[in-house]
């Protein structure tokens, strides 16, 4: 098997290069031949990507966050190369939702973490890589014992994304936080933020078309999903599928510091898509426009403002995920 690893050096846990020498030993005990790139700017991985597959590479491993395996993905849509994650980012999305072993977000690898593991020098350190190994090696086995299926994407302005896009809040969330925030605190920068904004973020006069289907309504935010998962923890795309050809589109209304706590807290309860206050739909193509320009995010990446377009992009990605994945995010599932 010929495969390339594509490596951000600057995602969330800061795995050491060492560890990822340990996953291409790994691999290449089961007849793996694995060359690695090292990123070093903005989007370069789908540059890497495309190379990798011109070089006629069978796998890309991504081995970052979210927004690594969102730009890994870009280099591949529409191949017969597939992508596989190393997950070692902030949240680590994608990994959770398919049951790819990933790396606790709220472990040592932020700068919080690596002050609590200096403090006991001698036990918390060879635990941690010790965690850190076997964790990658796990991920690196799925690689070898999984499958590789096709999935949709989305696909907006030029650009495509495997799990979700944003409008509204929470890109502005996003545009607000700087590395340094992400790697001092982790997924908690998020956190922090999000009710940071929320409590003074209004709500605005947006016009939605849903494949024909005109919906006029006042929000903060617009989630369009094409996976389950958001953030790593909250099931915002309760009804996706990663291979029906469909968005799933969740539109948040109303505004106001005490309107956000209760969207999150009907989220994480799994009772938002019984809220009045939230519509939830299905479709092939959505158009955004808005009565003020609201900040638009792909899988975790600040990107564009409204109006946009966008829509599904049916089966134009391969990914390899494990042999059993829960039921209800495909369609059907095998090879």
């Amino acid at each position: 098997m010929r495969a390339e690893l594509i490596y951000n050096p600057s995602s969330g846990q800061g795995i050491p290069r060492r560890e990822l020498s340990n996953v291409v030993a790994f691999l290449s005990r089961f007849g793996w031949t694995v060359v690695t790139r090292e990123t070093r700017e903005p989007m370069e991985a789908t540059e890497l990507a495309r190379q990798a597959a011109d070089r006629g590479a069978k796998v890309v491993i991504a081995a970052g966050g979210d927004g690594t395996v969102n730009e890994v993905a870009n280099g591949l849509v529409n191949t017969d190369v597939a992508l596989g994650v190393l997950p070692v980012g902030t949240t680590n999305t994608w990994a959770l939702q398919m049951g790819i072993p990933a790396l606790n977000p709220v472990l040592p690898g932020t700068q919080v973490g690596k002050v609590v593991a200096g403090l006991q020098e001698r036990i918390a350190r060879p635990l941690l890589t010790r965690y850190h190994r076997k964790v990658l090696v796990d991920a690196a086995q799925v690689l070898v014992e999984g499958q590789t299926v096709a999935v949709d994407v989305g696909a907006v302005a030029g650009r495509y994304f495997l799990m979700w896009a944003g409008i509204g809040l929470d890109a502005a969330v996003l545009e607000s936080i700087s590395l340094k925030e992400k790697r001092l605190l982790g997924s908690w920068a998020y956190v922090l933020t999000a009710f940071q904004l929320g409590s003074r973020y209004s709500g605005t006069d947006i016009w939605l078309n849903l494949d024909g289907r005109e919906v006029k309504t006042k929000s903060p935010l617009v989630v369009v999903s094409n996976i389950q998962l958001y953030g790593g923890i909250m099931a915002i795309g309760a009804k996706a599928c990663v291979n029906d050809a469909k968005l799933d589109v969740c539109i948040f209304k109303g505004d106001g510091f005490f309107t956000f706590v209760g969207h999150a807290m009907k989220v994480l309860a799994h009772r938002h898509l019984n809220d009045p206050k939230v519509e939830y739909y299905q479709c092939r193509e959505i158009a955004v426009d808005s009565a003020h320009s609201l900040p638009v995010h792909v899988d975790g990446e600040p990107f564009v403002k409204t109006p946009v377009t966008i829509r599904n992009v049916s089966s134009a990605l391969k990914v390899l995920v494990p042999k059993r994945v829960r039921g209800n995010l495909f369609t059907s599932f095998g090879e």
